[in-house]
């Protein structure tokens, strides 16, 4: 990363409180993080920007408000898990009394030790340091030490929170840079950065002594001995999306996303139906490249990834191998067990394996004979055992990631070690050895489905249907709702118009989503009709007639409603909890004979408990529910019902309905202590085994899957303080990272909003100490420029937040409170809108200027004065690069219509943004015009009269001024424009175009006026919705790019811009990239934000043009390509001619 250095001013200003923040003032939110911080309960101001980040010691009054109403002093609770050391809390108690081991800690005047479970994570160390035990059973911190021995000498152990640095990681890091050469920008110690990796999408906290950004399996297999030398374990994270805390850490955590093009290499075979892929891979864009494959060759059938998850669009390869994802379809067949063919494995000692390599194998069984004589034994040993055999066997015919996959010991030729360790790999959620390649064997993604949804009057009937659809047909997919879920669904306006009694279903009321396939519509048509013969023939009672009131529909449209509805129900749960509460999805699985007294079951739990809002949901056709709910981890009281409920639901599950309590989310240490109760002692002994044969230092990831805390679920639990409305139900899945074209160079927006939550509970400690000062000094500092500066603000983040968060809106928010202390910056902003045709107007000549001066004096001495210029500036003054434009020519006369037509009036209203308006074609596009040329040509060909605004030359949409926190300016330029657009398109009457896509969604998002909503277009959508019948095309390129500015992909004209390009070009590649991060001239200002996103631009040779409707962004894609980049109005304008009248 390169860090760019802030100017004091603006620290200063984030210290005194400029990054303010507000929220509602009914939300109560938790400032209990670490063991000795208190625990405040904070009512905050509704009034927006006023609540902000003091560094003073004030504090709000409704902290000792609620402890008046409570009667509690919040300094007696201790940690996450919120134990006190009194014997009221008999239930915590009784488990802490348990057997304990005691790692020891001393020094200076304190003698302090800290209990926990015997062998949590691995055998204790040896140590000759004497105990003082205190009580640690149940109390947890999210700080790498224990707040309460802070300056103390610390004997290390290797459980969580445990993992100190007593001089070990100061040593590993050592090596990892003198002897590996890992450079020191990959090596992250930060306390924010560490912060935000100690995030993941589970509900736990654990923060890394240091992130590594490896970049490859060479790296791997070099770090792992030195892990194992150090004795510093290591996790593995891919995408962090992971719900089980598999992938936090407070030792090493080894990141292998957000690297760039680095473990994104892949290969497909054949005509699709095998994929060799890295682990950093989204699973979503494997299937996109699938897709591309077949149609670049012409093959006949279409295939897919067996896993489909919800989470498809941003988990990657590396955590659906670890963790043995399924997902709605998949089942249990085609999950990553069943379909994977070959990886290739890095083991603790650095040893790599190839299982696809004949060689590799034959040099593994020599190099590591005992390793595999050892599991060749372990499952002689349990093949020889017909009831283990027969209970592994039983639980792996429905969905089941608790414990290890030791279906492999049975699975697999005992004789046949490799094949049966490649096996064990899967699910083993990085505890084994690290998978840096894994070839699948792909399924065919059938082209004709069709969906129903069911209403039942009992969910005793829906999941009977499911256990007699998974009996007596091939559905390919069956999902159920509850009553809890279908409440959901009448907030959602298009399902509740297909399905119109669903607010009559009952308190135990249920439906069914069903889905069939076909590779024909008449295989289609069979599967529909076994499915309803078979529901028909149950003696099922529907609330309505089946056939009359829910019939199976093949229109897109309409099937697409319901599987948008359905992956939108924990959205829907997570947008409407309370704010400082976590949603919590618990993923059980039965035999699906079973479906229905289980459920039945844990909706009691749910309501003995006092979880209104749980709902039960899920895979029905396989036996698996998720459980979803809010859960807040902000008092003692809160923590033990989790508990109580945790232990009940682990009972109803795994005891008395034999069934899995982790489906297909991976047993992380949300389940670790119940392995041994769904698996019983004699294989959950087998698991120890494997451990420790391919792990015995537990380097990898200790403390995951298996741990012998009973109460390691209910520590390091990760509480959610209120910050501001605009984040508060950030679930902080992760989902948003993918999209963040700041994620490999500062902060995702799920870590944004970490560590924005993190000084609010900072600046609301009450008596904050010199250390919580320190650290929030520290936090606002790096915030600065992590946080705030490089943040693009371009909503790219809001597409795939399940929750419809936009991080940028938040961003924008800070930058507009940080300015009004900044009287005198705000006034030149004024004095700028005012004065906007006169700063325009200059522009132009200026870019000529610079453009001239390239020509004299070369790029070399350009990129340097111009980079030194940037530095001194803090990052005001841009960074040239050679493909900066020239200035805009002039712009043409506006276009009479040459003769009447039948019809809609061919008038419209054309703005030219203010970006077009000053910036041309760079140097090395001489020949072109601008873009207003391009387009006023194209509209001639059409024969449309164009108007231009009134005041062209001082109109601007107001998003220059609002990106930088200006928005009192942006508002009034806002204003003009639309006051101006109104007037000369009369009020809406004709359509208006403007050339620059984002300029465009400016305008769209400050419209006062509906009149103008339904007129406002951007090129591609305007020429596909008005011209395509009055021009001719031609394909006069043979093979181009484009990129989608991201705000035209958040107004949905993705498709429309690619299908326009495919006119004119025989082959047309997409950028791949979600936002350049260019964000007007930010991406210029800080170009390692532009460099950053553009990492992952892999445009294929062959290509000879790019295009795009934003000109900033094509200045960047240029920049950073072999490929020059410019308006799509130029492609449109070579590749048209004017349709010639019919005889």
């Amino acid at each position: 990363m390169i860090r760019r250095a802030t100017s004091s001013k603006r620290v200063l200003a984030l210290k005194e409180g400029l990054l303010g923040r507000a929220s509602s003032s009914s939300s109560v939110a938790s400032s209990s993080f670490a063991s000795t911080s208190s625990q405040h309960i904070i009512n905050r101001s509704t009034e927006r920007g006023i609540s902000s980040f003091s560094k003073n010691n004030s504090h709000n009054n409704a902290v000792k408000e609620v402890k008046k109403a409570t009667g509690k002093n919040s300094r007696s609770q201790r940690g996450i898990a919120g134990a006190r050391k009194d014997a009221s809390h008999s239930s915590l108690d009784a488990t802490s009394a348990k057997k304990k081991v005691v790692a020891k800690i001393n020094g200076g005047n304190k003698h302090l030790d800290i209990a926990r479970r015997g062998k949590a994570a691995m055998p204790q160390a040896a140590t000759s340091a004497k105990p003082n035990a205190i009580d640690y059973s149940v109390g947890g911190t999210v700080y790498p030490v224990p707040q309460e021995v802070k300056g103390s000498k610390v004997v290390y152990q290797n459980a969580d929170g445990m993992r100190v640095d007593d001089g070990r990681y100061q040593n590993f890091k050592s090596d990892l840079k003198n002897e590996l050469m890992i450079p020191e920008e990959r090596i992250i110690t930060d306390a924010v950065k560490t912060y935000a990796y100690g995030t993941d999408a589970s509900f736990y906290r654990l923060l890394p002594q240091m992130v590594v950004k490896i970049h490859s399996e060479e790296e791997v297999k070099k770090i792992l001995p030195y892990a194992k030398k150090h004795q510093t374990p290591v996790t593995f994270r891919a995408a962090g999306t992971s719900l089980s805390g598999q992938a936090v850490s407070d030792s090493v955590l080894l990141k292998l996303s957000h690297v760039g093009k680095n473990f994104r290499d892949y290969t497909v075979h054949e005509d699709g139906r095998k994929i060799t892929l890295e682990p950093g891979l989204i699973l979503g864009e494997v299937n996109r490249i699938l897709q591309a494959h077949k149609k670049k060759g012409g093959h006949a059938v279409q295939y897919k990834m067996g896993p489909d998850p919800s989470s498809i669009d941003s988990c990657m390869v590396g955590g659906v191998v670890a963790n043995n994802s399924s997902g709605m379809c998949c089942g249990v067949k085609q999950n990553t067990y069943h379909t994977l063919e070959d990886m290739r494995i890095v083991f603790v000692d650095g040893t790599v394996l190839d299982t696809a390599d004949p060689a590799s194998r034959e040099n593994f069984l020599k190099t590591h004979q005992d390793l595999c004589a050892k599991v060749s034994n372990l499952a002689t040993k349990v093949q020889a055992d017909a009831e283990l055999t027969a209970l592994i066997k039983k639980k792996f015919a429905i969905k089941c990631t608790t414990g290890y996959s030791i279906n492999a010991l049975v699975d697999n030729d005992a004789k046949d070690p490799i094949e049966i360790i490649k096996r064990l790999m899967i699910g083993s959620e990085g505890t084994l050895g690290f998978v840096s390649r894994a070839t699948y064997n792909t399924v065919v993604d059938h082209p004709h489905k069709a969906s129903c949804f069911i209403m039942f009057k009992d969910v005793d009937d829906a999941c009977n249907a499911a256990a007699v659809l998974r009996r007596e047909t091939t559905v390919d997919a069956v999902e159920i709702f509850d009553k809890a879920s279908l409440r959901q669904c009448e907030k959602h306006e298009k399902i509740m118009s297909l399905v119109p009694t669903i607010p009559e279903a009952g308190k135990y009321g249920a439906a069914l989503l069903i889905e069939c396939r076909g590779p024909t519509d008449a295989e289609l048509d069979q599967n529909i009709k076994a499915v309803t013969t078979s529901l028909d023939g149950a003696n099922l009672n529907f609330l309505h007639p089946r056939e009359e009131t829910y019939p199976f529909s093949k229109d897109p449209a309409v099937y697409g409603t319901y599987w948008d509805v359905r992956k939108g129900l924990i959205p829907m749960v997570g947008g409407g909890r309370e704010a400082g509460t976590s949603v919590l999805i618990e993923d059980v699985a039965c035999e699906v004979d079973s479906l229905a007294p289980m459920t039945k079951d844990l909706m009691a739990m749910f309501e003995k408990h006092g979880y209104d809002d749980a709902s039960c949901m899920g895979h029905a056709l396989e036996g698996n529910l998720h459980l979803v709910f809010s859960q807040g981890f902000r008092t003692e009281k809160e923590v033990e019902t989790y508990g109580m409920m945790m232990q009940e639901m682990c009972e109803i599950v795994a005891v008395k309905y034999k069934g899995s309590l982790k489906a297909e989310h991976g047993t992380g240490r949300n389940v670790a202590p119940f392995v041994e109760m769904e698996w019983g002692t004699k294989a959950y002994d087998i698991m120890w085994e494997l451990k420790e044969m391919f792990d015995p230092d537990y380097v990898l990831n200790p403390g995951v899957i298996l741990n012998r805390d009973p109460d390691v679920h209910q520590k390091f639990l990760k509480p959610k303080p209120v910050a501001d409305p605009i984040v508060d139900m950030c679930m902080e899945c992760g989902f948003c990272e993918s999209n963040c074209p700041s994620r490999d160079v500062s902060l995702t927006p799920r870590q944004r909003i970490t560590v924005y939550r993190e000084i609010s509970r900072l600046q609301a400690m009450e008596n904050r100490g010199t250390e919580d000062q320190a650290r929030l000094d520290e936090f606002l500092d790096i915030f600065s420029y992590a946080g705030d500066s490089t943040c693009a603000a371009d909503g790219m983040c809001e597409v795939k937040c399940p929750v419809g968060i936009n991080t940028g809106t938040l961003v924008k928010s800070i930058r507009a409170r940080e300015l009004e202390q900044a009287k005198n910056v705000s006034s030149v902003a004024a004095s700028l809108g005012r004065n906007f045709a006169s700063f325009s107007g200059v522009v132009p000549p200026f870019l000529n200027l610079v453009s001239g001066f390239h020509s004299i004096l070369g790029e070399g001495v350009l990129k340097t004065v111009s980079g030194g210029l940037n530095k001194i500036s803090g990052n005001m003054i841009p960074e040239w690069n050679p493909h900066m434009p020239r200035g805009a020519p002039k712009l043409p006369e506006p276009n009479h219509a040459k003769e009447k037509h039948a019809g809609v009036e061919r008038k419209v209203v054309y703005l030219p943004s203010c970006v077009t308006r000053m910036m041309g074609p760079s140097k090395a596009d001489a020949n072109l015009e601008g873009v207003a040329d391009a387009m006023m040509s194209i509209l001639a060909k059409a024969d449309y009269e164009v108007v231009y605004p009134k005041g062209l030359s001082d109109q601007c949409c107001g998003m220059l001024f609002n990106s930088r926190g200006f928005k009192d300016t942006a508002i009034t330029k806002a204003a003009q424009m639309e006051e101006a657009l109104l007037e000369a398109s009369e009020n809406g009457k004709y359509p208006i175009v403007v050339d620059t896509s984002p300029c465009l969604a400016e305008i769209k998002g400050s419209l006062q006026n509906p009149a103008l909503r339904f007129s406002l277009y951007e090129p591609a959508e305007f020429i596909a919705n008005h011209l395509l019948d009055k021009l001719e095309f031609n394909k006069v390129k043979k093979h181009v790019a484009i990129h989608v500015p991201c705000s035209s992909k958040k107004l949905g004209v993705e498709q429309t811009f690619t299908k326009l390009a495919e006119k004119c070009a025989e082959e047309v590649t997409g950028s791949g990239i979600p936002c350049c991060g260019m964000a007007g001239d930010r991406g210029m200002r800080y170009p390692e934000l532009t460099g950053g996103s553009l990492k992952y631009l892999d445009l294929p040779k062959g290509c000879t043009d790019g295009y795009s409707t934003s000109r900033t962004c094509e200045m960047s894609l240029t920049n950073h390509s072999d490929v020059s980049f410019k308006g799509l109005v130029y492609l449109v304008d070579e590749a048209t001619t004017a349709k010639k009248a019919s005889a």
